[in-house]
């Protein structure tokens, strides 16, 4: 502006046409609202200021330059000028004519007081700006450390204590950052090989229980196979003696001798005492077994027979049904049948009223897997864990020596098989047997203890 008012005013007189350049002043000052405290004077060649001056929402004041300044005219010059806490920007132009000569000066003040002001209110808006993006910018840092680092440590870490704890199914998933995914597969990792460790452990232990058991077990069968032997050899010496006296004192007895009654349940008795020591001698002199190729149901139809002879008039009608999609395998035919023998007594004794016994086999594999079944009442729970422990009995004194079911066991280990008891099965009892197909489809050669598995009807 200065520069122009200069080259305007030179060609005008200062003294003669000050009206003149009135107008020009007016007419070449901007319309700008934000330009709000504006002063021009100027000045005549010696540095006077003259009367031609424009105020703009500035009062004239005693601002002005050195008269050395205007009569240089070595061209525009700048100036911050300070008064009173205000500040002032100068910018004095000199009036050339055509000739070179000056012919004046116009000095343009500018307040900047508003500029600073508004510079002031861009620096604060500035530093709000600042201030608020450092904010969020540490909010959304603080947000995704959390979601990506904090939480997934933290979930590791209470992984870590459950684990301590013994959790050892315990498994994290992954959070979606690659280098905490690692750490959470590492330790995925190493809780699978702990549990993996812990399980081969408890199975390591388990054997050793069982191996224990099985020790135990075949101490106590020694203990009672020799005591078996010993009381069988003991008291059948004398109970010899007695039935035979028994027997000569009945046949000189005549029929209508009241000590005939007597002497027969003499030998009724004798005989039965003669038949545990017989099961006991068996018990505690164990034959080698010959294992030939059996025919199951012929085997079992044997056993059948036998066992409705030995209670022939004592039972109801007892039926027997068979099943047998596998007909033959390889063992012991006297030890097999004897298994089926207590069996089947042990149904019939469950069944007063009569009902049926339902055998069945098939093959598993290398197994034969025979199941035996009764429309009994079954065997309470709460003796089920018992049933094949040796002289174990549901029935009354006299009934039985409880060596039945515990044969069973004892014949079907010696095979290389296994006998369990079914608890889900209703409507009777039903024991499965496993045995191995051929002779070297296993062997046993340490018994383990029986353990019941279902339930059956006591022995």
């Amino acid at each position: 502006l200065a520069r122009t008012l200069a080259a305007t005013f030179k060609y005008y007189h200062m003294q003669d046409q000050q009206q003149r350049l009135s107008e020009i002043i007016h007419a070449l000052l901007p319309h700008d609202a934000s330009i709000n405290r504006l002063l021009i004077n100027i000045y005549d060649p010696s540095g006077n200021r003259i009367d031609l001056t424009f105020e703009h929402g500035l009062r004239r004041t005693a601002l002005r330059r050195e008269r050395g300044q205007v009569a240089q005219g070595d061209g525009t010059s700048e100036e911050i000028i300070r008064d009173g806490g205000h500040e002032y920007l100068s910018v004095l132009s000199p009036i050339i004519d055509s000739r070179g000569r000056v012919q004046g000066a116009v000095e343009v003040l500018l307040s900047l007081d508003g500029i600073n002001r508004n510079l002031a209110a861009l620096v604060r808006k500035f530093l709000l700006f600042v201030l608020l993006t450092t904010l969020l910018l540490g909010l959304t840092l603080y947000l995704i450390s959390r979601w990506s680092i904090t939480l997934p440590l933290a979930r590791l870490g209470r992984a870590a204590r459950q684990l301590g704890h013994g959790d050892l199914g315990m498994r994290i998933e992954k959070s979606g950052v690659l280098e905490i995914d690692e750490l959470i597969s590492e330790f995925n990792r190493m809780a699978r090989n702990i549990e993996e460790q812990s399980r081969k452990q408890e199975e390591l232990f388990r054997e050793k229980i069982r191996l224990e058991r099985g020790l135990r077990h075949r101490d106590k069968l020694a203990s009672i196979g020799q005591l078996a032997g010993g009381l069988a050899h003991e008291i059948g010496t004398p109970l010899g003696v007695i039935s035979g006296r028994a027997e000569h004192l009945l046949r000189r007895c005549g029929r209508n001798d009241p000590a005939r009654q007597g002497l027969e349940v003499i030998i009724r008795q004798g005989e039965r005492i003669s038949s545990i020591m017989r099961r006991m001698l068996a018990f505690a002199r164990k034959p080698d077994s010959r294992h030939t190729e059996v025919d199951l149901a012929a085997l079992i139809d044997d056993a059948f027979s036998l066992c409705r002879l030995r209670r022939r008039g004592s039972r109801p009608g007892i039926g027997l049904e068979l099943e047998l999609a596998c007909a033959s395998l390889t063992a012991d035919a006297d030890g097999l049948r004897q298994v089926f023998v207590n069996l089947m007594l042990n149904a019939i004794q469950a069944m007063p009223r009569g009902g049926t016994i339902r055998v069945a086999s098939r093959e598993d594999r290398d197994e034969v897997v025979i199941t035996f079944s009764d429309t009994g009442p079954g065997i309470a729970d709460a003796i089920a864990d018992r049933i094949f422990d040796p002289f174990f009995t549901t029935r009354d004194v006299g009934e039985g020596t409880g060596l039945g079911l515990f044969m069973v066991a004892s014949i079907v280990q010696e095979h290389g098989g296994r006998i369990e008891l079914d608890r889900d099965h209703d409507g009777g009892a039903r024991f499965i047997i496993r045995l191995p197909r051929s002779r070297s489809g296993r062997t046993a050669d340490t018994p383990s203890e029986p353990t019941p598995q279902t339930s059956a009807h006591g022995s």
